[in-house]
């Protein structure tokens, strides 16, 4: 069952790249458009960052799940802190930079941003403190929202292909759901596996 969650996430960090992300890669008007280019300069490390953070993440998640929390396992938790940090200051500058009719989208992605920072930052504290349950559960919610840029293009298209409502307002819905309905989904989840795990250790003991 776990391989078969990393592969579909491996999927989707796979289909994200090749058609929202690597044509980033030119540097020029055209691929950036005219509502971008003027804010490149936080976009593009946003995306670099951003790219590093959900690849090392994926990569994270398979270690940590299946308990290979060596020297690798440790050495890309910082690559991927790093990656968080810098995509989140990206991201701040792109919401404050926003045209204010976006405002609701705006929003959004402020709270994108921040519950990134929040989730990651307590998946560090965790650590840092040999709580290995703890950071194992703000791990999984941290690249939960890693995974909303995924989820974003994803539904985002889907919805826009369907015309169910109008771009904007569907870009604005987005912002929102993209990040806050996978993390309402995955605590039910969170919270039955400590359960279960509080139940096997009642029954070794």
């Amino acid at each position: 069952m776990l391989a078969v969650i990393l592969l579909a996430l491996a999927a989707g960090v796979l289909w994200f790249l090749a058609s929202n992300a690597w044509h980033y890669t030119n540097y020029s008007l055209t691929a950036y458009t005219p509502y971008y280019w003027g804010r490149r300069g936080g976009l593009s490390p946003h995306i670099a960052r951003g790219v590093l953070a959900i690849t090392a993440g994926l990569i994270q998640l398979w270690l940590g799940l299946t308990h290979r929390t060596g020297t690798l396992h440790r050495t890309l938790g910082k690559v991927y802190g790093a990656g968080v940090l810098l995509a989140a200051a990206g991201a701040y500058y792109m919401v404050f930079t926003i045209p204010a009719k976006y405002l609701v989208y705006g929003v959004g992605l402020f709270g994108l941003a921040t519950a990134w920072l929040l989730t990651t930052s307590m998946a560090l504290v965790s650590i840092y403190r040999r709580n290995i349950e703890q950071h194992r559960d703000w791990m999984l919610r941290s690249y939960t929202v890693t995974f909303a840029f995924v989820t974003f293009r994803l539904i985002d298209n889907w919805l826009t292909g369907r015309q169910i409502a109008p771009g904007d307002s569907i870009d604005a819905i987005m912002a929102w759901a993209c990040w806050s309905v996978p993390l309402l989904l995955l605590e039910p989840l969170i919270q039955l596996r400590r359960i279960r795990g509080a139940r096997r250790a009642a029954v070794l003991h």
